[in-house]
């Protein structure tokens, strides 16, 4: 497990009373998580696509 993130995959930093700044952490968990991010939307814009197909309409 990461020490900057502890497996998140996000650094949060406090730059302000009440706001806090989030960045990706480039350590190996962070890598993995983007990946598993990227094929879900792929797969839910597949899944978009078909629907788009079957109702014969336009989707955003």
């Amino acid at each position: 497990m990461c020490v900057k993130c502890d497996g998140t995959g996000r650094l949060y930093t406090k730059v302000a009373i009440g706001a806090c700044l989030v960045t990706a952490c480039d350590c190996e968990h962070a890598e993995q998580a983007r990946q598993k991010f990227e094929q879900e939307m792929a797969d839910f814009r597949q899944r978009l696509y078909e629907a788009k197909e079957r109702l014969n309409r336009e989707v955003c």
